[in-house]
């Protein structure tokens, strides 16, 4: 997320940038301008001045016009490079990335508004979301739950968690007195919810939000839009009636009028700036989406979007999928391919004369086709395999996969095996440092076994880590050993191998030490029992032996 952006909200375009120091630097510019402006004029007056202008004034517009030329041209290729660091985006795209498990956070409207009698069963709207949440959450096997209230800057009352029985204990004590902040806030609501899941979390993250559409401050639409950016898609579950009812407002004096304001609520979803569809191999969950709660199936299709198939090629996992996430476009590579041709054309122009016309012009169109051949397919996805490269570095793993499963898929696309199975590769290895061992395996599976060696070397390596930390010692010795026969100088591979040879025989050395328990017939254990019994009365025949001997010989002393 970049230190300056545009608005979120409505169809505006987004724009930020990453690193806003970076504009600092166009104040070295300006002495380095006047310093070549300066060297320039030395040059003339070392020439002679008016005299050399005014002696081949051809010549002198000629030079004065490539100096000219080449400045500004490599002012505008050292401008583009301050761009291209300072990380510029603007507009956005989907970008794919795979989650393992499911996360929701529950949002709810504690208001006064939601004390109207209008829900099924004369409850009032804010004991039916509580019943509505709890009947939802006894279908919820293995998925983490949040709670966040609606009220004031949106407090979060239980923190992501798997403890049903926390999460059950707060709906049975909803009521808007758990808050003292006046007003109705949806979106701080919902951006209190968003905090909930961790950044760099592999749960795929829902908001489901339970209100009657009340809402005071008209902060729900940027909270949308920062929830659609972050590719979690938010449900909003409407309670009480369409129809107009009375309640008392904060103050236990005031009546008010109060109804669900659905009108309201779609039309806000409707100015989301991309109404468009979180996808996943089979189908579509929609980014917002309003549900009666009365509506027959609400609670289904919200259950529905829980259980999203497993994704292509990956384990056999029903709560994994490919979900798509809205980013920013970095537009670093357009800055920088603009400051190589700048630069390059600066020489081409600094250099350029009658004689040598043809040379320079030739190798200047050498250069530009070098430059410009960056833009195929493969070189671009080796771009986002590098990009991805540093993501990992900085240990930002969902950016990492997003530009590895961007990589693969184009190369798939392109018919560029090469390329796809670096992408493979990247894509496993960023799975293994979130501990996502079965996509990880999953996607060493898929690389090809004709793949570059120092692939296949890492591939059979990290595979060699994932069943050591198993305890599968004898697999791990197995990957390592096959690793060493494509890579016999890896000092590495050496040593974990040693480490698994050593832990395989501990663990049977261990095994044959356990002894058998030894079983004794009743013959034996009779006949045991004979022979302890005769030898305590030999040793107490032995003891008063010595004690009557000590007594006779006491008395003949005393």
């Amino acid at each position: 997320m970049g230190d300056s952006q545009g608005a979120a909200s409505g169809g505006a375009m987004r724009f930020s940038v990453e690193r806003p120091f970076a504009f600092w630097a166009f104040l070295v510019l300006l002495p380095m301008f006047a310093f070549s402006v300066y060297k320039y004029r030395r040059l003339i007056a070392v020439l002679g001045g008016n005299s050399f202008a005014a002696g081949d004034a051809a010549l002198f517009r000629r030079r004065r016009f490539r100096f000219a030329v080449r400045t500004a041209l490599r002012g505008l290729a050292a401008s583009c490079f301050i761009l291209a660091y300072a990380g510029i985006s603007w507009g956005s795209r989907f970008a794919p990335v795979q989650k393992s498990g499911r996360a929701v956070a529950f949002v709810f409207d504690i208001s006064y508004s939601m004390l109207a009698n209008d829900a099924p069963g004369k409850k009032t709207r804010l004991e039916a979301a509580a019943a509505y949440a709890g009947a939802l959450l006894d279908r919820m096997d293995g998925v983490a739950v949040s709670v966040v209230l609606a009220k004031g800057d949106g407090a979060v009352a239980v923190p992501m968690t798997e403890d049903k029985e926390s999460v059950l204990g707060l709906l049975s004590c909803l009521s808007p007195s758990l808050m003292t902040s006046a007003g109705t806030s949806l979106g701080k609501g919902i951006a209190a919810a968003v905090q909930t899941f961790p950044v760099q979390s592999s749960q795929a993250g829902y908001i489901w939000l339970f209100t009657d559409g009340e809402e005071t401050d008209g902060s729900l639409l940027p909270a949308l839009n920062d929830a659609v950016r972050f590719g979690i898609p938010v449900t909003v579950i409407g309670f009480g009636s369409e129809q107009e009812s009375e309640v008392l407002a904060g103050d236990g004096m005031t009546k008010v009028q109060t109804a669900r304001r659905s009108a309201s609520l779609k039309k806000t979803m409707a100015s989301v700036h991309d109404t468009g569809k979180l996808k996943n191999q089979a189908r579509s969950v929609p980014l917002v989406r309003y549900i009666a709660a009365e509506d027959a199936g609400s609670a289904y299709a919200l259950l529905q979007d829980l259980r999203f198939p497993a994704v292509a090629g990956a384990a056999a996992a029903d709560d994994t999928a490919l979900v798509y996430e809205l980013r920013d476009v970095s537009r670093q590579n357009v800055f920088m391919t603009i400051a190589f041709v700048c630069l390059v054309l600066s020489f081409v122009a600094g250099e350029l004369h009658v004689s040598g016309f043809r040379l320079h012009g030739v190798a200047g169109a050498l250069v530009l086709c070098v430059l410009l051949g960056g833009c195929t397919p493969q070189f671009r996805n080796g771009g986002r395999i590098l990009e991805g490269r540093l993501d990992w570095n900085r240990k930002d793993y969902q950016g990492a996969v997003s530009c590895f499963l961007d990589a693969y898929e184009d190369s798939v696309q392109a018919g560029d095996p090469g390329t796809a199975q670096y992408a493979l590769y990247g894509l496993a290895a960023t799975y293994l440092m979130q501990d996502e061992t079965e996509a990880t395996l999953s996607r060493f599976d898929q690389i090809a076994p004709d793949a570059p060696d120092e692939i296949r070397f890492a591939v059979l390596y990290n595979t060699g880590i994932v069943a050591h930390r198993k305890g599968d010692y004898e697999a791990a010795a197995s990957c390592f050993r096959n690793a060493l026969t494509i890579d016999s100088s890896n000092i590495d591979a050496k040593i974990n191998l040693e480490l698994s040879i050593r832990g395989r025989d501990a663990r049977e050395e261990a095994r044959e030490s356990v002894l058998a328990p030894v079983t004794v017939s009743a013959e034996e254990q009779m006949l045991e029992n004979a022979v302890y019994s005769i030898m305590r009365e030999k040793e107490q025949e032995q003891w008063k032996n010595q004690e009557q001997e000590m007594q006779e010989s006491g008395a003949s002393d005393y």
